[in-house]
């Protein structure tokens, strides 16, 4: 990493001036000329500020925009909620949580967004400040930069590793959400559009196995779990099911168990987040472990690298994720 002295030799200034630069001095006053000369020096040295608390703390909102409902029922947005607080504090940057646009003041640095917003709430964000990223998703990847789980590559995993089994055919199910644009209308998550989008590639979609509730509870995935049991009197069960969230499954399971469905032998099933319960369901549950705690450190790093260099750039960071197996569906044998 570079040091202080090397940006200060680049640049032409004196280390004390990059240095009081950096950490965010509060007393000090330097020219717009300067400041910018010193920062695109920093940020092509690849320079780094150390995480320790010193100098004048950036003002983040965080807009929180899950219903505390839903944070309840799904963990995966608490530890999110979570991790954005321990790497903001230990970043320095002082974080205020909001759960509505209308209420984030207008003199914030930057600021992080979770959840669904409406075009009307999209274009307010755009007014509230340059430095800006959502976490978990993108509305608008055109106007803001985001950190998100790859559920492109986990979903294409999840449809290979079925193929490779030969589990066929393959089911998925879903929750859907709602737009505030048009009363009662509902958009697919991006997880439904790669499974369709893959498995049409392939040759192998079936709209007839694909289950969508009203969102990604238990209680909805509890209702899809007996859809698909009604529907066998017409079709037969698939095979194997990709299922969004663990809540989701979790519900599913509660269905086939109380009617005798058996998994892995019946049907197999893959899920996504690895939540604790994950493990003590009946089967446990084969499931991609989503790094919640990572996704909330990107995010933090990345705002505070366009708050420090004054970056305006968007851009999408993508987050892997590793698949947890456990018995709802075996792991492969080498």
């Amino acid at each position: 990493m570079a040091t202080i002295r090397e940006i200060a030799a680049k640049a032409g200034y004196s280390p004390a001036t990059v240095s009081r630069l950096l950490n965010n001095d509060p007393t000090f006053s330097i020219s717009d000329t300067a400041r910018k000369r010193i920062l695109k020096t920093a940020q092509s040295l690849n320079y780094q500020q150390p995480n320790a608390t010193r100098g004048l703390a950036y003002q983040v909102a965080v807009i929180f925009a899950v219903q505390p409902q839903k944070e309840l029922e799904d963990v995966y947005y608490s530890n999110l909620r979570q991790s954005i607080v321990t790497h903001g504090d230990q970043s320095n940057l002082k974080l205020s949580f909001y759960h509505n646009i209308e209420a984030v003041p207008p003199d914030i640095d930057g600021f992080i967004a979770v959840g669904e917003f409406s075009k009307t709430s999209l274009l307010a964000l755009r007014q509230l400040s340059p430095h800006r990223i959502f976490v978990d998703a993108n509305p608008d990847p055109h106007h803001f930069s985001s950190v998100q789980p790859n559920l492109e590559a986990i979903t294409e995993r999840a449809i290979d590793l079925f193929r490779q089994g030969d589990i066929a055919p393959i089911g998925f199910i879903g929750g859907g959400f709602w737009s505030d644009n048009q009363a009662g209308s509902v958009h697919k998550d991006a997880r439904q559009k790669y499974f369709e989008s893959y498995l049409r590639e392939l040759n192998g979609y079936d709209d007839r196995f694909v289950f969508i509730g009203k969102d990604f509870s238990v209680a909805s995935g509890k209702a899809l779990g007996e859809q698909i049991v009604a529907s066998l009197q017409t079709q037969p069960l698939p095979k194997g099911f990709l299922v969004a969230s663990d809540p989701l499954a979790v519900g599913v399971l509660q269905a086939f168990n109380e009617h005798k469905i058996t998994v892995p032998l019946d049907t197999t099933i893959i899920s996504i987040n690895d939540i604790d319960i994950a493990q003590y369901v009946s089967p446990p549950l084969t499931t991609f472990h989503i790094d919640t705690d990572e996704l909330g450190q990107l995010a933090i790093n990345a705002l505070k690298e366009s708050l420090i260099f004054d970056t305006r750039g968007k851009r999408k960071i993508l987050l892997d994720a590793d698949l947890v197996y456990r018995q709802s569906f075996p792991k492969p044998t080498e």
